[in-house]
């Protein structure tokens, strides 16, 4: 076959039908990998001894103390006062909450390329990968956080009025309220307000942001037997600032700088169970390794495309005009600098901070990734649309291939080696 008859084949126009129909079988595959044994271990997986402790304090009325602020052990709380204190109510609201992200990754694609095919990729995209679906299957904090601020993205972006925006706002402040981090969203959300009919009564909406985290953080400090109100909010806020702004000392092997994220270099080792047969069942952090690329280069790609459109202009018509032009991006353009800003927005306070840091402070920005991914691999499929379909099998077959290491599924040691090949890894 010639390279010309085989570059027409990969053009030829392919229907929709089988690709929305593996992008469902992804979704199902995602969330079912998520839902399945969730009760395991019953005992405590990676750092989730915390937060239980923290939701059985809020629960007994007992004071606690607490690196974050109180809503995410809140939401693991309202499960655990249900249902019992038991490892399926612990882990019941960041699987909830992360299967939720499925669907907001969609409509933020939807939106970011104005095709239907593209919810149902970004979906598949969140759905399949690892470090989401970990995170959907521990009692942590992370996969909450990045699904409230999808969510605030999401309401943001698509909403027509000021109230869509009042919406967004107390999305991001609840996201706020489980990891203060979350503020650096705040500017997306004032771009978002100010392109909205009413742009004067859609900024003063944001201000609900902070009243939403307040709130919450006065639940909390309520709950626990502590002041409360906007002076205890403060205080405390201040409290936690200084707190994580002392945790400095790089000691722990699992720690990772922001520039190490990308390979990555460290992902977390959620779990480690052996099996009287000598097989193994794991956990990783580690994401889908294929997509984990992808979204590495979907962000060179975007932010060249950003810098050479603004060189060509400044060459050829001065500061002015190229300063002009960047800020003129229209459509699919300005949407893909928005996905870009948002996968920046949770990194930059790392690039100047030295406290240390974990591969999960990167699943907020690493979530945005994804959903950029898709607005690329949906643009390119929409031109090569039988290669596109390969290519989305191929990113689901790594995935199956990686479930036993995200859903805890029995496997040999010569399994474990042949998912996990870097050292690090392991």
């Amino acid at each position: 076959m010639s390279a010309r008859s085989l570059l027409r084949r990969l053009r030829a126009p392919a229907p929709d039908a089988p690709l929305v129909f593996a992008c469902l079988v992804l979704i199902v595959f995602g969330v079912v990998l998520r839902a399945q044994r969730l009760h395991f271990p019953r005992g405590f997986s990676w750092d989730e001894h915390h937060f239980v402790l923290n939701a059985r304090n809020y629960l007994a009325g007992l004071p606690d103390l607490n690196d974050h602020p109180p809503l995410g052990k809140l939401l693991l709380a309202l499960p655990m006062h249900l249902l019992g204190d038991n490892s399926v109510a612990w882990r019941l609201a960041p699987f909830l909450l992360g299967s939720l992200s499925i669907v907001l990754a969609g409509l933020l694609a939807s939106w970011a390329t104005g095709r239907k095919t593209s919810f149902w990729i970004g979906a598949a995209f969140v759905a399949a990968d690892g470090f989401l679906i970990a995170y959907s299957r521990t009692a942590l904090l992370d996969g909450m956080l990045a699904c409230l601020c999808l969510g605030a993205v999401v309401v943001a972006v698509r909403s027509r009025s000021a109230l869509g925006v009042a919406a967004a706002a107390l999305l991001l402040g609840s996201a706020c309220a489980i990891k203060y981090s979350a503020v650096v969203f705040v500017p997306v959300l004032v771009w978002a307000a100010l392109s909205k009919r009413s742009p004067l009564l859609s900024s003063l909406t944001v201000m609900l942001a902070p009243a939403a985290y307040v709130g919450w953080f006065s639940i909390g400090l309520w709950m626990a037997k502590r002041p409360f109100g906007i002076s205890g909010v403060v205080s405390e806020t201040k409290r936690l600032y200084l707190h994580h702004a002392g945790l400095t000392h790089w000691k722990h092997p699992l720690l990772s700088h922001w520039y190490e994220w990308y390979l990555p270099t460290r992902p977390l080792p959620m779990r480690n169970d052996p099996m009287s047969d000598g097989r193994t069942r794991i956990m990783t952090s580690l994401g889908n390794p294929l997509l984990w690329w992808l979204v590495d280069v979907a962000v060179v790609f975007a932010a060249l495309s950003l810098l050479v459109a603004g060189l060509l202009a400044l060459r050829k018509h001065g500061l002015r005009a190229a300063v002009s032009r960047v800020r003129g991006i229209s459509g699919a353009g300005s949407r893909r600098l928005l996905l870009l800003v948002c996968w920046c927005a949770p990194i930059a306070p790392w690039l100047i901070s030295n406290r240390d840091s974990y591969l999960n402070h990167y699943l907020p920005a690493y979530a945005f990734g994804l959903v950029l991914v898709t607005t690329l691999f949906d643009e390119v499929r929409s031109r090569f649309r039988t290669a596109g379909l390969v290519a989305l099998l191929i990113v689901g077959q790594v995935s199956f291939f990686y479930a036993p290491v995200w859903g805890q599924l029995p496997l040999s040691r010569a399994g474990v080696e042949a998912r996990l090949f870097l050292t690090r890894w392991r």
